[in-house]
């Protein structure tokens, strides 16, 4: 073997490596960055309206992980609608609440539930759906 072929070689596998080394760092990096909880990663998340608190709900999901969709499709994975709304008791001084639901869109059954207590720190459309987004979690049996 002469020393060009030697050399040829030599760069050859320094280059699979380096290909090899790239597709696993993103797989590494893919899996820490996903936040979705187990029960809930194999469903699409249905977030229809275009107001400002569904626009802001649809981009803080799509950033830790969900699958996000604007319009129902048919055939598609399981898919969970995302309903939300404010509610306050009713009185003087009872706080106000921001609320998230996922249904299952084929059976119901709620999959996903986030609450929030408002405050002057969750006064925005895009805080209120980063607080919820973050506190998504498995209904309590």
């Amino acid at each position: 073997m002469t020393r060009d072929t030697s050399a040829r070689r030599h760069v050859g596998i320094q280059v699979a490596c380096r290909l090899a080394v790239v597709p696993t760092w993103i797989f590494l990096l893919s899996c820490g960055a996903n936040r979705v909880p187990a029960a809930l990663r194999g469903y699409d998340i249905l977030v229809p309206g275009q107001d400002s608190q569904s626009v802001e709900l649809s981009r803080a999901m799509r950033e830790v992980g969900y699958h996000v969709r604007g319009a129902v499709k048919g055939g598609s994975r399981p898919t969970a609608a995302a309903v939300h709304f404010l509610f306050a008791e009713p009185g003087p001084d009872q706080p106000t609440w921001f609320h998230l639901r996922l249904a299952d869109t084929r059976s119901g059954v709620i999959v996903g539930v986030a609450s929030v207590q408002l405050d002057s720190a969750l006064s925005t459309p895009r805080a209120r759906a980063a607080a919820a987004v973050a506190r998504i979690a498995p209904p309590e049996p």
